[in-house]
């Protein structure tokens, strides 16, 4: 018998002993090897009638907890009432079946998407519960549950970009510094410019960003109490400090990062625009805002459209990236802006003659 397949035995016994102690709860309740079956599938593992009576049969010579009624005939079936059935009597030695499979498929799903949030010191303390995970999805190959990450994928609706070298050494000590509370001492490149200087800053940490391939550590410098975006990667040096950080009054990660996680001012806006009929199509299925209004299509096949939105340096990337399915119409300042964007852009893209 192979390694991988005593495994997957090994495991799966241990799965059906959980099955009959979390069944037969506290009134230790007779548990048919159909109970156990039906539980095991539920859970989606692939599991048969005749494995599952060969692993009991095996199991009662081991664990003195587990009691069987075999109260049936060679068959199985019940010749009194009463099934043959399982229980567990253990009141204090429960057994462990190591990770489940739907543990395992949630595991392995959060280290594929989730793992860049989570805190460095912890991902170290998960890579063998990881490992682990992977391991039980190797074991139940013949589980419709364990394709489930081959049918599952995300895509990102922008241009994918490369992330930054981010030190590592770097990135642990800010996690650590926000899990503790403690300010950070950090020499950073405030910008990219190839004569930029490097500065240094005693930082209040407030929460973690991630936006798209960056990640940003919100935080209030020095004595100031406004709160500001310092990209990770462009931090040179980090050092815990014993000092607590401050804390803003009131501040709230989630409506930071929505108003100021996308840049620009952040203020609040009626948009209003002529989109074309694709566009409007789109726009009825994923809406600018919960308030958005698309009339119907006009004599030039274009529709208006109206929406309050946040005025974000993503909004403007947007409307470029449109072209011409889209023209803003107010406000005036946002159209100005689109208007010279798209001017200075033509002025790359007119003919040699032209120029």
């Amino acid at each position: 018998m192979s390694d991988q397949k005593s495994q997957a035995i090994v495991q799966r016994r241990l799965l059906a002993l959980e099955s009959i102690r979390r069944l037969s709860g506290r009134s230790e309740r007779w548990v048919t090897v159909a109970d156990i079956v039906q539980d095991l599938k539920d859970q989606g593992y692939a599991v048969e009638v005749y494995s599952i009576r060969r692993d009991l049969k095996s199991l009662l010579e081991t664990h003195q907890q587990l009691e069987c009624n075999d109260n049936s005939n060679q068959a199985g079936d019940s010749i009194s009432g009463l099934a043959h059935g399982y229980r567990w009597s253990g009141k204090d030695n429960q057994t462990n079946g190591g990770i489940t499979l739907p543990e395992a498929l949630s595991l392995v799903m959060v280290e594929r998407y989730l793992s860049q949030s989570l805190p460095v010191l912890l991902t170290r303390s998960l890579h063998d519960i990881f490992n682990k995970a992977h391991q039980t999805l190797e074991l139940h190959k013949k589980s419709q549950v364990t394709q489930w990450p081959e049918k599952f994928c995300v895509i990102q609706p922008a241009q994918p970009l490369i992330p930054p070298e981010l030190s590592h050494e770097i990135l642990v000590v800010v996690h650590e510094a926000l899990l503790n509370e403690k300010q950070l001492q950090v020499t950073y490149l405030a910008t990219i410019r190839a004569d930029a200087k490097q500065k240094e800053y005693r930082l209040h940490p407030q929460g973690l960003i991630q936006r798209g391939p960056v990640t940003y550590l919100a935080a209030m410098t020095n004595e100031y109490e406004d709160v500001y975006l310092y990209a990770l990667h462009r931090m040179k040096s980090a050092q815990i400090l014993e000092q607590k950080c401050r804390h803003k009054s009131a501040f709230n990660l989630a409506d930071f990062a929505e108003k100021k996680g996308h840049f620009g001012s952040a203020a609040a806006i009626h948009f209003k625009a002529r989109i074309c009929d694709h566009l409007a199509l789109m726009l009825e299925e994923t809406r600018l805002s919960e308030n958005q209004i698309i009339s119907p299509v006009d004599d030039s096949g274009f529709r208006k459209i109206t929406a309050d939105i946040t005025n974000t340096w993503q909004l403007r990337w947007w409307i470029l990236g449109e072209a011409d399915r889209i023209e803003v119409l107010e406000p005036e300042e946002l159209r100005l802006q689109i208007t010279e964007s798209l001017s200075k852009s033509y002025q790359h893209y007119r003919p040699v003659d032209d120029k």
